[in-house]
């Protein structure tokens, strides 16, 4: 893949992710995101069964309501009863052996560590966060979105410091969501999640060596 193709690949899989609009159904319906992720996989040589949820009955009118339906179910729990897409709440909420706060090592507890560094590598690139999303800069649409950012403007060993640094949790994400029985359409996207993922951290790195560094 190169930069340009993986910075398309993240962005459609923040798309993907969103919160599920007109927009996002109507390309369902046409088997776009089918027909986009197909070929990567193929190249991977990673079993296109994965995005059997990405072919639903084409003249369904119920496509829309039942992913918002699903998406509220598996991503927005009134009760916080669901599984988050925050990075923060996979880990403790701070590592800092200074901070003497009693919740300091606790998880589960929004704006830890990996929300303030984003922030500040936000704040470098000269990006601003969404107001819906001002209090999560660390949810996972916003660290794909940044990296389909990095993969346009950053150095090769920056992309790969960013993927470890901070979507090593999807992981943890993923097998939460086994624990839902998810709908096809969100296994087949946290499946192709993983695999690209897994590709880009047992790659060689120096793909898009000469690039700024944003840290």
């Amino acid at each position: 893949m190169t930069s340009e193709e993986k910075e398309s690949f993240c962005r459609t899989l923040a798309f993907v992710l969103s919160p599920p609009d007109q927009e996002l159904a109507d390309h369902l319906r046409r088997g776009a995101f089918y027909s986009f992720f197909h070929s990567y996989l193929h190249s991977w040589a990673a079993d296109t069964d994965t995005l059997r949820g990405f072919l639903v009955d084409d003249h369904s009118d119920a496509v829309l309501s039942e992913l918002i339906s699903e998406y509220e179910r598996l991503f927005s729990g009134p009760s916080g009863e669901g599984i988050s897409l925050i990075e923060s709440l996979y880990r403790p909420w701070t590592l800092d052996p200074h901070c003497t706060l009693s919740f300091a090592s606790d998880k589960g507890l929004v704006m830890g560590d990996p929300a303030l560094h984003l922030l500040a590598l936000y704040a470098q690139c000269g990006l601003e966060v969404s107001e819906e999303l001002r209090g999560r800069p660390d949810h996972l649409i916003l660290e794909l979105e940044f990296l389909a950012y990095l993969y346009r403007w950053a150095t090769d060993a920056e992309i790969k410091r960013f993927i470890a640094d901070h979507l090593d949790w999807t992981s943890a994400l993923g097998e939460e969501l086994k624990g839902f029985a998810a709908a096809p359409f969100y296994e087949s996207a946290f499946a192709i999640l993983d695999l690209f993922l897994k590709q880009e951290r047992k790659r060689p790195e120096g793909e898009n060596d000469g690039k700024k560094d944003i840290h």
